[in-house]
């Protein structure tokens, strides 16, 4: 129907995930209501399942999964036990075409199977000129052009680069006689080669249904050929994508011949499982050579898997018995199928700082779906394969078999205590491997199974732990297995009994060595970098100090850096809780000698200017030790000189934001900050380091740098001085030394109306746009010097002369409409200048007031004058765009009106009406009781009863 071919329409072609996973549940619905009709749609995803497109292939499996859910679990009724001998056994028995471990020789296929690539290159290749008509220059030329645009080069000529002499005339030479002398080589390919498993014995059953894999086979392969020449024949670049997809709905859509496809003879057998033909084919496409059609293959097997794992391979008329091993014999053979995928697939892409290995990946996370169901000497038999994987030379081949052993330990929880100690000793040497991307899958194999591993192999842990340490020597921003390792290390150090476990160096050596993860590129990785210092200084012992102290500065700066330059919020509040674990577990002596030398730093970095770039030297630099790998692969660019980031307040991730999230991200940054420091604060005011006899008390010097930044004329300095006093007053009341200095200059602030320094640029340039203006209207002979009789203009006067005065003076001469249309054009530019600067100022000086009324809320030193302390915070309610301010405010007038309770006259009740005014302004959001909505007409009653 139409509406069933504009779902897979949008399966396809969907603009966003969402579309396409609703059009998948759709279809799941139309099985569920058209049970008949399952075959025909499990056909036709088949086709999008084999799309190059990885949106397509994704939302395809989703459909899978949709259809299948709907499908009836598979159990027919067993047929009662016969008597022995009182019948023959079934020649049709599915027993003698399955692959079975005992015939499965895993080192004969790496030896003779060809390996899985990308693609099998055909769509590099000219189609065939049989008529002999196109000359050999001509022919080379096409397949230079074609070779160009296939490898992307074809833009090359437009940045100035020549493309030509990467690959010759002799590269492109074609000979007819190479390529059948190609073709003959003995690698077998690798359907082939696993066919060659099967027994020669086969029933009449068995023997139809080879037949028609013979013919599946034999109709991809031309497909497959008619598409690489089509894809090579394009001129368009729209008009590939349409060609295969015709041929594929030919294919599907045929009438009921004998070249029909599998999919559709399903219900040949009604004795068969409804699903059985469907998986048949699927499993057929993991050994296609386009990477894509395999990873097509492990998506929809893994959906199929999930909601039918029980039924594969039970056959009608059968007994319990039978069926059981009928089943078990079934997921015997779609393992090993599996299996070979893990050891010829070498396709590999690097996405950011990780390998992709889709194909892998996919199929290993469905054979983890097949050994929840598979018996305990089955999954030992997989398991047995998957070591063997692990001694081959080719990194891909034991990065198959370390993501098969991942997913085995983690589905088979309840085999752990055999599956573990067979295992460990091979992951061991895989978190050692040469290749990083075998360390990644063999650290992320543990990840899961870490409080067995502590219980279990206790004696190994040690050794372990020890290996993940001397492995973050190694790691950086371009290594994959940081990402695992880091969070294997901080799983494992939340047990007490693997922190108490014997460490080969001091934490003073090994603790740096995780200061570079702080600033990784990779969130997960960050987390996991504070996560492991958290768990070491949260440690109940006291042998913390011994091994922080050598370390402690640099930690606080590493901290306080890594807090300034994040924008994560959850890593924020993981950074404030290993701050105050930090200051808790090291000596408040060593904390202030530590910090105060770096306290003025740190205030500046916290004050840095949203758009600008924080100078270098102000950050501590992350020294990184490399190890070179003999042996290891190396990335695009991994050789090259790191080039020199500019780091911005709240991360360069969010530069390119809108200016509100911007500015919501970078305020975020400031008040985390603001905590970090108002804790360290109390440590400098704590009486046990400003004793009476010491000549400098580092409170007094606290109270002095908080001072200065507040009689500075720079916005920022005021509200992150502001911001920082909050968060120390709202811990420490009774440290009077700061309050009594500070306050007086607080209330000072909140009397004061500046141009700040953040406004200078467009300050300037509204003072030199106002001289421009006046000097042309002096050309135009109007002199305003009577009006207008300043050296610098403030914003208001800037305002009233590009307004009220420029009127009048032009109403009042008779202005050639050339000349008063020029003056009006530059009026309009000073104008829009003078508006700019005034929002700027505006937001700064609310800003600067509400977070000083703040400061002096939080020091509980009210003075007898309210006025100024409410104004800022009421207009912040009002005017403050940004909710992180908004919400900062409103817990400081909650702290106001509690300590007002006590006050006379008690400004509470105006306060409190003021606040609700502010809520039901807006009459769309809060109705007025005094103006209800109007009730309905008795007629609109009627009218809407009707209706």
């Amino acid at each position: 129907t139409f509406r069933l071919d504009r779902l897979f329409i949008l399966l396809d072609t969907g603009t966003t995930p969402v579309t396409r996973k609703a059009a998948a549940q759709q279809l799941g619905e139309v099985v569920k209501l058209h049970p008949h009709e399952l075959n025909n749609l499990l056909s036709k995803v088949l086709v999008y399942l084999r799309s190059t497109n990885w949106d397509t292939r994704i939302a395809a499996g989703q459909a899978v999964e949709a259809i299948v859910k709907n499908v009836p679990e598979w159990n027919p009724t067993p047929r009662s036990k016969q008597e022995p001998g009182s019948e023959s056994p079934n020649e049709d028995s599915p027993s003698t075409d399955r692959l079975r471990f005992d015939r499965f020789d895993i080192c004969r296929l790496l030896k003779h199977g060809a390996s899985l690539l990308g693609s099998a290159g055909a769509e590099f290749e000219v189609q065939d000129d049989k008529s002999g008509e196109v000359d050999p220059k001509e022919r080379i030329a096409r397949q230079r052009k074609l070779l160009q645009k296939k490898l992307g080069l074809d833009m090359g000529a437009a940045i100035g680069m020549n493309t030509e002499d990467l690959f010759n005339d002799e590269d492109l030479d074609y000979s007819p006689s190479s390529v059948l002398l190609v073709n003959k080589q003995p690698t077998l390919q690798a359907a082939e080669l696993i066919d060659s498993e099967f027994r020669a014995g086969m029933s009449s059953r068995q023997k139809n249904k080879a037949k028609r894999m013979a013919k599946l086979f034999a109709k991809q392969r031309s497909r497959d050929a008619v598409e690489a020449n089509e894809k090579s024949n394009d001129s368009t670049d729209g008009e590939p994508e349409e060609k295969r997809r015709k041929v594929a709905n030919v294919v599907i859509n045929q009438p009921a011949t004998d070249s029909k496809t599998l999919v559709e003879n399903a219900q040949e057998e009604a004795n068969e499982w409804p699903l059985e033909s469907f998986c048949e084919e699927v499993c057929n496409d993991l050994f296609n050579p386009s990477w894509e059609v395999r990873h097509g293959a492990g998506t929809g097997l893994r959906e199929i898997l999930k909601a039918h794992g029980k039924s594969g391979g039970k056959m009608g008329d059968s007994s319990l018995e039978e069926m059981i091993q009928q089943h078990q014999e079934w997921l015997e053979d779609l393992v090993i199928r599996l299996l070979c995928v893990f050891a010829l697939d070498r396709f590999g892409d690097f996405v950011s700082d990780e390998v992709v290995a889709p194909v892998r990946e996919t199929c290993a996370q469905t054979l983890g779906v097949v050994l929840k169901h598979m018996n305990e000497t089955g999954v030992h038999k997989t398991v047995d394969v998957l070591l063997k994987l692990l001694t081959q030379e080719q990194w891909e081949v034991r990065h198959g078999g370390l993501l098969g052993i991942k997913y085995a330990l983690a589905v088979r929880q309840d085999m752990i205590n055999t599956l573990l100690p067979k295992v460990l000793p091979a992951i061991i040497e895989g978190l050692q491997d040469l290749d990083d991307d075998v360390r990644a899958v063999a650290a992320a194999s543990l990840v899961p199974v870490v409080e067995s591993l502590v219980q279990l192999q206790s004696q190994k842990v040690p050794f372990i732990l020890n290996t993940l340490w001397d492995a973050l020597l190694e790691l950086d921003d371009l290594t994959a297995s940081t990402n695992s390792i880091m969070i294997l290390l901080s799983s494992l150090l939340t047990y007490p009994q693997v922190r108490k476990c014997s460490i080969q160096q001091s934490l003073t050596v090994l603790v740096p060595r995780v200061w570079p993860f702080l600033h990784h590129t990779i969130s997960s990785v960050r987390k996991a970098a504070l996560e492991t210092l958290f768990t070491l200084l949260s440690t109940q012992d006291q042998s913390s100090s011994t091994w922080l102290t050598p370390i402690l500065q640099d930690m606080l700066r590493h901290i306080f850096q890594f807090c300034i330059l994040e924008s994560n919020q959850e890593i924020l509040d993981l950074i404030h809780k290993v701050w105050l674990e930090l200051l808790n577990k090291a000596s408040v002596q060593y904390v202030v000698a530590a910090a105060c030398p770096w306290m003025g730093a740190w205030l500046c970095l916290m004050m840095q200017p949203s758009h600008l770039p924080i100078d270098l030297n102000m950050l501590l630099e992350v020294k990184t030790r490399s190890k070179e790998k003999a042996g290891a692969k190396l990335r695009q660019g991994q050789t090259q000189n790191k080039e020199v980031i500019q780091e911005y307040i709240a991360g360069a991730d969010s530069i390119a934001e809108d200016p509100a999230t911007r500015d919501y991200v970078v305020m975020r940054a400031r008040m985390m900050a603001a905590k970090l420091l108002g804790a360290l604060c109390c440590c400098i005011c704590d009486p046990g380091v400003n004793t009476v006899t010491q000549e400098i008390k580092p409170a007094e010097s606290l109270a002095q740098l908080l001072l200065f930044h507040l009689n500075s004329k720079s916005a920022l300095q005021r509200i992150s001085v502001a911001l920082v006093i909050c968060e120390w007053a709202a811990l420490q009341k009774e440290c009077t030394t700061v309050a009594i200095c500070v306050q007086p200059r607080l209330l000072g602030v909140l009397s004061e109306h500046l141009y700040y320094d953040e406004i200078a640029v467009p300050f300037t340039r509204m003072q030199n746009e106002c001289k421009q203006l006046i000097s042309l209207l002096a050309d135009a002979h109007i002199d305003i010097g009577n009006r207008v009789n300043c050296s610098v203009f403030t914003i208001d006067q800037a305002n009233e002369l590009v307004t009220s005065v420029f009127n009048e003076v032009t109403s009042s001469f008779s202005l050639n409409p050339k000349v008063l249309q020029q003056l009006d054009s530059k009026r309009q530019q000073v104008q829009m200048t003078v508006t700019e600067t005034n929002q700027e100022w505006q937001v700064l000086h609310l800003r600067v007031h509400t977070f000083a009324a703040c400061a002096v809320v939080n020091l509980q030193q009210l003075p007898e004058k309210l006025n100024p302390v409410i104004k800022p915070l009421m207009e912040a309610i009002k005017k403050e765009e940004n909710t992180l301010v908004q919400n900062y405010v409103a817990s400081c007038i909650a702290k106001l009106l509690q300590q007002c309770t006590t006050r006379s006259p008690c400004p509470n009740s105006k306060i409190i009406k003021n606040l609700c005014n502010s809520l039901c302004v807006d009459p769309h959001l809060t109705p007025l009781a005094a103006c209800p909505a109007q009730p309905q007409s008795s007629h609109e009653n009627s009218k809407g009863m009707t209706s």
